[in-house]
């Protein structure tokens, strides 16, 4: 019984470590979100919202209008409209921001992105569109990160690549096709 049980344990041995099968790479995870879709439920990875960026959201047109129709008026647009990931758009020691619409700030298909940059003087606003997907890019223009925006409707696809100008990103290309 006891060299049944000797064997059995040696066989369990042998089969973990044999089956095992080959060593295979870890892939590092990356910290930050850097794909974001109006299909979301907020962002993956949420960050609070910085009080600078909340007040020059509370700037934006787009929002002064959602304001307007809220009973009471509030002046101020509620938290609750909107998720931020931090990013780093040019450097690993600056923290930026995908702020995303949310609620009453979600349209059919899109939301509106806004992409905030950390500067010596707080955050300032650098891109704002409608879209429904943004992606933060690997490659890089003039040291900040790419960004494309997407969005499709039953005809044609749509996508803008922005790079950065120095001061802040602007269409670089664009392109569409029929569905």
């Amino acid at each position: 019984m006891i060299r049944i049980r000797s064997l059995a344990i040696l066989l369990l041995m042998v089969l973990s470590v044999c089956g095992r099968g080959p060593a295979q790479a870890k892939r590092p995870i990356d910290p930050e979100q850097r794909q974001f879709s109006a299909e979301d439920e907020g962002v993956k990875k949420p960050v609070a919202i910085p009080d600078d960026v909340l007040a020059i959201l509370g700037k934006d047109e787009f929002v002064r209008d959602a304001l307007e129709d809220e009973m009471p008026p509030t002046g101020k647009p509620p938290r609750s409209w909107f998720s931020a990931s931090a990013v780093h758009l040019s450097s690993p020691d600056k923290i930026d921001f995908v702020v995303v619409g949310e609620g009453k700030l979600l349209g059919a298909n899109v939301t509106t992105f806004w992409i905030f940059r950390a500067t010596p003087h707080g955050h300032e606003l650098v891109l704002t569109a409608p879209a429904h997907d943004l992606i933060v890019m690997n490659t890089r223009w003039r040291g900040y990160r790419e960004i494309e925006m997407s969005a499709e409707t039953a005809v044609k696809f749509s996508s803008v690549l922005f790079r950065w100008n120095g001061r802040k990103y602007v269409a670089f290309r664009e392109k569409s096709e029929p569905m």
